[in-house]
């Protein structure tokens, strides 16, 4: 669907935003507004990362820098299949050749991913959406505001590499006229598939769905049966990790980590049963907890520019199935809370990608009411409505960008409020400060441990461990239940068990510190405890 023709121009005259509209129309032209996009959003994201130096930001960004530390990308062949390892085949080799400080890597890599997906954002508008390029420059700088792709992009690294490569595969789909455009579609299905999981799965299900309905429409379609024979590869890679998923290869790999096995309860490949898990972010202990949970996240996300997409939605056969599938994923749980897909709060932030879409266009369908109005009555309407959407929306994404100030002052924010909180993950599993003392009761750990001893770490501290304690020490690693980590690491012959812990409750986690510890060293408000 083409926007019409000065649609950007007539947005920015009606929020009065003279110096940007000459902006626009001498320089977003072409190729530069690529350029530009991936840059507003590399700009964007580095403020965060400014912000909380030189701490990480984001729950799993310690699990990042550990895999690097770690270097190893196929811990087996079957890995090939089974892992989503293109993040690590690209930043591993790079980091063992720059070396330094991993988080100091990870600050320039996330920022360059969601740079990837701004620009993403901007080549789907053109190349798949045929709209201007001021219009889709428009949509890539919505986009890079917006709290959910900021959410995306704190810490879900594989998973922006995956939505990001997908941005620009999917407007091959009904374009494959020459060998050069099969030839892009394979690889960049490819490197999806290869990214993240998400990102696979939205690519065979949109591609698949969209060569059906050619077929339908008109069987013998030659593009729609170039796209099947593109897709190809991407499938049988796909097809036979799921294989592999269920008939799993065994393999020993070296590891110093021993598992209580936690995670895993409630969840089938890629289903979960939500009543059953229970872990940092998903614990419903009824169905009212559940459908509170999802309501007030996709109220915070998407509530405040809603009529803007129900406004502005049209049809197209990707955006529909996107959107669809999304949307399965995300209140799937309400309907099929015993056996719907997993991570139904993943599902929802990646509406953000059609919703943009939709919401851009939407600005396009209140312009066209009041075309032929004069500029004051044109001001007013926007000013009441439209305007104040967006910069609701804009000063929520403000809001979670400067995190790193707002909890380590005010501790007020996005974080702050329940339970989408959870859903957040803010700092780097513990609270800017107490990021020193984590670290220096690991160095102090790695120091006084030895053969015979373990060190027993919940699932957030288990990164900072792997990070920092020599390969020769042992981890046992749980969620919820430190009794039974004790039990296992005594299981297993060790005669000394130590604890990492808060010396004074901070209400994070629920976990409280076991009889029978006692407190042998503090680093701040985080202390080193031993099981007597």
């Amino acid at each position: 669907m083409r926007l019409p023709a000065g649609f950007v121009t007539s947005v920015l005259e009606s929020l009065n935003f003279s110096k940007a509209i000459g902006f626009f129309k001498k320089t977003v032209t072409g190729g530069k507004g690529l350029l530009f996009c991936f840059l507003a959003g590399f700009f964007v994201r580095l403020i965060p990362e400014f912000l909380a130096f030189p701490h990480p930001i984001g729950f799993d960004t310690v699990y990042y820098a550990a895999a690097l530390r770690e270097g190893v990308i196929w811990p087996h062949w079957s890995s090939f299949f089974t892992h989503t390892w293109l993040f690590y085949a690209i930043t591993v080799p790079l980091y063992q050749f720059i070396g330094g400080e991993p988080f100091l890597f990870l600050k320039v890599a996330a920022p360059l991913l969601y740079g990837l997906n701004v620009a993403g954002i901007y080549w789907f508008a053109r190349k798949m959406l045929g709209w201007s390029t001021r219009s889709s420059f428009l949509a890539g700088g919505f986009f890079a505001f917006q709290l959910a792709s900021l959410r995306i992009s704190w810490d879900l690294l594989r998973n922006t590499l995956g939505m990001g490569l997908l941005l620009f595969a999917l407007p091959f789909v009904d374009r494959l006229n020459s060998k050069r455009e099969v030839a892009c579609f394979v690889l960049l299905s490819l490197l999806t598939v290869f990214a993240h999981e998400y990102s696979a799965v939205s690519l065979l299900v949109i591609v698949l769905v969209y060569v059906f309905t050619r077929l339908n429409e008109e069987k013998g379609d030659k593009v729609a049966l170039r796209t099947v024979l593109g897709l190809l590869p991407a499938l049988t890679i796909f097809s036979a990790g799921l294989f592999l998923r269920i008939f799993p290869i065994s393999y020993a790999a070296e590891t110093n980590v021993l598992s209580t096995g936690e995670l895993g309860v409630g969840r089938f490949f890629f289903f979960a049963n939500y009543f059953s898990v229970e872990d940092t972010v998903f614990h419903y202990p009824s169905y009212w907890s559940l459908v509170f949970d999802v309501v007030v996240l996709f109220a915070l996300l998407y509530l405040p520019y809603l009529f803007l997409v129900w406004k502005g939605f049209f049809r197209n056969v990707v955006l529909d199935v996107w959107t669809g599938l999304l949307l399965i994923g995300s209140f799937g749980c309400l309907i099929f809370p015993f056996f719907a897909l997993d991570f139904w709060s993943r599902w929802m932030f990646m509406l953000v990608y059609p919703f943009t879409f939709y919401a851009v266009n939407g600005l396009t369908v209140f312009l066209r009411k009041y075309e032929g109005s004069d500029v004051k009555s044109l001001m007013k309407f926007t000013s009441r409505k439209v305007k104040g959407m967006i910069l609701l929306t804009v000063l929520l994404g403000c809001v979670y960008l400067a995190t790193p100030v707002l909890m380590s002052t005010v501790n007020i924010g996005v974080f702050a409020i329940s339970p989408a909180s959870a859903h957040f993950s803010s700092a780097p599993t513990v609270p800017y400060e107490d990021v020193n003392g984590v670290v220096e009761a690991m160095e102090w750990l790695d120091g006084n441990m030895d053969g015979d001893s373990c060190v027993v770490l919940q699932h957030a501290f288990l990164s900072w461990g792997q990070l920092y304690l020599d390969k020769s020490h042992t981890i046992v690693h749980f969620e919820n239940d430190v009794n039974l980590a004790v039990d296992t690491a005594f299981e297993h012959g060790f005669t000394r068990v130590f604890f990492v812990w808060w010396n004074e409750p901070i209400g994070w986690y629920g976990v409280t510190v076991p009889e029978g510890f006692v407190r042998l060293q503090d680093f701040g408000r985080i202390s080193v405890y031993e099981y007597i």
